[in-house]
């Protein structure tokens, strides 16, 4: 079951991503998809922190939010937010899955939920998958169930980090 992997991975200290990435490669696997990308909202844009199945590349972009509705589409709902293969909107990811790299997305599925941590708009999961009829009303039910352990690993990543950063600054200041 995909929520008790990712609660597992919860009650370790993990090295800095490595959670998030285990995440995102965990999800891709569950929902047997082409790729899933964990996006972090900074001011008007998303920014990956963590992807399974895009290229590399795809780690420093931004997304600026304005220019891609179907990432706009998905932190406006509270709910996963389900993109047939016959879609009119562009899709954000078109030439950055690894598997077809540098070309647009042939048709495929795409679905997203928004994130909150600590009551506020964190960011965003987005899944694709190039075979169609992939993410049905069920896979979006149970992505619902996953996001309150999505949302609690992210938040134990940041409580590591902010951790950490304490334990460094007490050693600074013992020096």
């Amino acid at each position: 079951m995909l929520e008790h992997l990712l609660l597992a991975d919860l009650v370790s200290e993990q090295p800095q991503g490595l959670r998030l990435q285990r995440l995102t490669a965990a999800i891709r696997s569950h929902f047997h998809c082409g790729a899933v990308a964990l996006l972090r909202l900074e001011n008007d844009s998303l920014r990956p922190l963590a992807a399974d199945g895009l290229v590399r590349e795809a780690l420093g972009r931004r997304f600026q939010v304005a220019q891609h509705p179907r990432l706009a589409a998905i932190l406006g709902s509270p709910q996963p937010v389900c993109f047939d293969h016959d879609s009119s909107l562009p899709d954000p990811y078109d030439g950055l899955l690894e598997s077809n790299a540098g070309e647009p997305l042939p048709v495929h599925d795409c679905m997203g939920v928004s994130l909150t941590v600590d009551g506020e708009t964190w960011g965003a999961l987005t899944l694709d998958a190039l075979q169609a009829g992939t993410f049905t009303p069920q896979a979006q039910d149970e992505l619902s169930h996953c996001v309150p352990a999505i949302e609690a690993a992210i938040r134990m990543t940041r409580l590591e980090q902010e951790r950490h950063s304490l334990t460094l600054l007490r050693l600074q200041a013992d020096d």
